[in-house]
């Protein structure tokens, strides 16, 4: 089927990154360079929150467009937004997607994420564990990876002082964080940044830096109040990272997660030290543009290694990095959704 409009119904609004990654940026380029128009919806209760899922679910209920998807993004509530959904995955079940990119079984009550697995026509799913989860319900499931916009920003020398960094929810990430990564740093002898992205409050942050009081040699920043919604703010702070860090204990959630934060590190020309867990060997290929880490001594090894490296080496690491972007472009995500329904 030639798709000409997509009916979508995001799970939450803009403050998620995925409703962002996977739905707004991806659904502005489908229409900018392949002509599909869109609907799409973000739960709420305010006038235009409302307004905005009344015209869309009458439509794709009543007034269904010719050559139309509906897509049903990660829902897994109980409540009237998801009853809903479920009356018009019920009359409209015909070309209908469920896209999800975390693994909400582990965490949320799993009803309704399995009754939108089981009853759309298909799904699509951010990693390759959730493909194989998504196989007991529906067949018909493909990989979508998540996408990182095309921001322009790349990384273009080392700074004085060497800059390590992290992107993501400190709350959610503690234990990879604090098991696999941040030990490896009090071996650490000679001066270096750490910057983390993602940490939420003043309780936190005092929690990282009390780790971290007896290492004179490492600066802590924990930038707070950060406008994830200012895109190109936080892709100029990725941008000054040396080097990137991905820990992943290894669980059914983490190896379900796609890699996400670990891309937009490599999209600005950023080597990455990572677990080889999920998603993160698909995108990190160990010595090319970054490397596989399991454990402290790993990271310990990896750091000072990179530290007396030789300046060549790391620009060689830099532009693999940044070469692995179209794998996991706004382009490649819109040709494999495209390409899926043909």
């Amino acid at each position: 089927m030639l798709i000409k409009h997509i009916y979508w119904f995001a799970y939450f609004n803009l403050d998620e990154p995925s409703v962002r990654y996977r739905a707004k940026f991806p659904l502005q380029r489908l229409k900018d360079k392949h002509g599909i128009t869109f609907s799409i919806v973000y739960p709420g209760y305010d006038f235009q929150n409302l307004s905005n899922f009344f015209l869309a679910f009458f439509s794709a209920l009543f007034f269904r467009k010719s050559n139309s998807i509906i897509v049903f993004q990660k829902i897994y509530t109980n409540g009237i937004y998801a009853t809903a959904l479920k009356v018009l995955l019920f009359f409209r079940p015909q070309h209908t997607l469920y896209d999800i990119d975390d693994a909400e079984h582990t965490r949320r009550p799993a009803q309704t994420i399995h009754h939108f697995m089981k009853n759309c026509s298909a799904c699509s799913a951010g990693s390759k564990s959730l493909v194989d989860y998504i196989r007991q319900f529906n067949q018909n499931v493909f990989l979508l990876t998540s996408p990182v916009i095309d921001h322009g920003l790349t990384k273009t020398e080392l700074e004085e002082t060497l800059t390590v960094g992290w992107v993501g929810y400190y709350g959610a990430h503690r234990q990879s964080l604090t098991q696999l990564f941040f030990p490896a740093l009090h071996d650490i002898d000679f001066p270096l940044k750490l910057i983390l992205l993602g940490v939420a409050d003043k309780v936190e942050e005092q929690e990282i830096k009390s780790y971290f009081k007896s290492n004179k040699n490492i600066t802590v920043e924990t930038p707070l109040g950060l406008d994830w919604l200012d895109e190109h703010s936080i892709y100029e702070t990725i941008a000054t990272f040396d080097i990137g860090v991905s820990p992943l204990t290894d669980n059914e959630f983490n190896r379900s997660k796609s890699a996400f934060k670990l891309k937009q590190c490599l999209s600005c020309g950023v080597p990455v030290l990572g677990s080889s867990v999920g998603e993160n060997r698909a995108f990190l290929q160990d010595g090319v543009n970054g490397y596989l880490c399991d454990s402290p001594t790993d990271y310990f090894q990896k750091l000072t290694s990179l530290k007396s490296s030789q300046n060549g080496s790391y620009t060689k690491l830099s532009r693999n990095a940044k070469r692995t972007f179209p794998t996991f472009s706004i382009d490649n995500y819109c040709s494999t959704f495209i390409n899926y329904f043909k």
